[in-house]
């Protein structure tokens, strides 16, 4: 049972509260959920990874999906992009492609399928890039984007996709793509498919909020439609990249509003605190030098400050993992992940010495967020009691939110009843972060790994019941 009040001093059922200070643990926690390096999900690249990830990148190409009208390849898209890898703490990240520039293989230079191409009647632009001086992106097909046939089965499409992944526990995150090459919201460069009007924008964005309740969002680059909806967050493509027409633009663009040349709208500066209820992710810019370009000398430190600024949770496939030889900037690579999301340290722990068994046991902790951005799933906060190594009574804080667990310093207060019949003895109290969907320990806090139980619940004193 649990109560509001919190038992600070001596009296009659417990004794007076002890305090300890843990150690803190200075190592990165790459496989903590939701934060990270995110790897390429298709074979080779997945087991080539060179660094450990928490989440798996997997574009959803609708031509291999729905190769014929109705006809779902569930199966194959998910061993394509090793779905059954994404187990324990590690998610996945999706975002649907309509249109991939590069090299396609002869009489496959569609990502929509054949079927879809044809209903449209054609409706969109082939291009031809490669050598071109105007910018070189390779070959592809842009749909038109305000047909009517492509809106209503994207919206069919996008339906079926939610019907499939959105009460599906390993999916963390949805990345709104559709629209423009690679997913990225732009027709770039000029001549290669044409870009729709904003209100025809929205429209697509509609048809995910509606087949995904309950998954968190991210675009591109900041909308009107933010202001109305909290939970849509935004990731930038071009980290690390520090030219005007890089990420600085980016934030510019949440910071004081643009009109946008490929929607054609006035699009109005987001709230300071958009990052508060919404995820910040995206890739690393590419470079001719690898992506540990932005790990290099005076270039580092630019990306630390993206990381910051950006407040950003995740970074991949693009990312320092992509290369091989990734380990000679070890030192860099651990700061940039403890930097990105969040990094909980139990910066201090109280509670009573001892408590007769059916009074409360008052706990007091001091959880101190060193990352950059807050944990976005309602996951609990659990307190356990543990005895030969067995967990005894457990107590899930439902008044608790860690998704309001900001950077800096916070103390979380609670008193859980012990049951009358609990034996007594000497008690270890365990700290947990609870994943719901296993139903068990998911989140590591950073202080000593001593500390820390096999089944991933942190013990953090000890009380005698009486």
């Amino acid at each position: 049972m649990l109560c509001s009040a919190v038992i600070m001093d001596s009296c009659s059922t417990s004794g007076a509260q002890i305090a300890f200070t843990p150690p803190a643990y200075d190592a990165p926690l790459p496989l903590n959920p939701f934060k990270g390096w995110v790897a390429w999900g298709k074979s080779p690249y997945y087991e080539r990874y060179s660094q450990p990830s928490s989440m798996i990148y997997a574009r959803v190409f609708w031509a291999d999906v729905e190769p014929n009208k109705n006809r779902f390849e569930w199966e194959n898209f998910e061993r394509d992009w090793n779905f059954d890898k994404a187990v324990g703490t590690k998610k996945i990240i999706l975002r649907v492609v309509l249109d991939n520039p590069g090299e396609h293989p002869p009489g496959a230079d569609k990502d929509i399928p054949e079927w879809l191409y044809e209903e449209m009647r054609g409706g969109g632009a082939f291009y031809r890039t490669t050598g071109s001086p105007d910018g070189d992106i390779g070959d592809g097909f842009s749909p038109d984007y305000t047909n009517p046939v492509l809106m209503r089965e994207h919206k069919r499409f996008i339906a079926a996709l939610g019907r499939r992944y959105n009460g599906d526990a390993r999916i963390a995150f949805i990345e709104i793509g559709s629209l423009g090459h690679w997913g990225e919201w732009h027709t770039w460069p000029a001549g290669t498919g044409e870009f729709p009007p904003y209100p025809t924008a929205k429209l697509y964005i509609k048809h995910y909020a509606e087949a995904f309740p309950d998954k968190l969002f991210l675009l591109r680059r900041p909308l009107e439609y933010q202001l109305d909806h909290p939970q849509v967050g935004l990731f930038n493509d071009v980290i690390g990249d520090g030219t005007p027409w890089g990420t600085p633009a980016w934030l510019t663009m949440i910071a004081s509003g643009y009109k946008s040349e490929w929607d054609r709208n006035a699009h109005p500066p987001l709230a300071s605190d958009w990052w508060h209820t919404a995820p910040s992710g995206g890739e690393l810019a590419s470079h001719a030098d690898g992506v540990l370009h932005w790990l290099q000398d005076d270039n580092f430190k630019v990306t630390l400050d993206q990381i910051r600024d950006s407040h950003t949770s995740w970074i991949g496939p693009s990312s320092p993992g992509k290369m091989l030889d990734s380990g000679k900037c070890q030192a860099r690579i651990d700061e940039l992940v403890k930097t990105m999301g969040y990094r909980f340290v139990i910066a201090r722990i109280a509670h009573n010495s001892w408590v007769e068994a059916g009074g409360s046991l008052g706990v007091a902790l001091e959880i101190d967020n060193q990352g950059t951005a807050p944990f976005y799933y309602n996951w609990p906060l659990e307190i356990s009691l543990i005895k030969n190594n067995r967990v005894a009574v457990f107590y899930r804080l439902k008044q608790v939110d860690i998704r309001r667990w900001l950077p800096g310093k916070r103390e979380v207060k609670a008193a859980v009843r012990i049951p009358g019949e609990l034996g007594s003895g000497q008690y270890d109290i365990g700290i947990a972060i609870i994943d719901p969907a296993a139903n068990k320990p998911a989140v590591d806090f950073a202080v000593d790994r001593s500390l820390r139980r096999a089944d991933g619940r942190f013990v953090m004193g000890r009380v005698e019941i009486r």
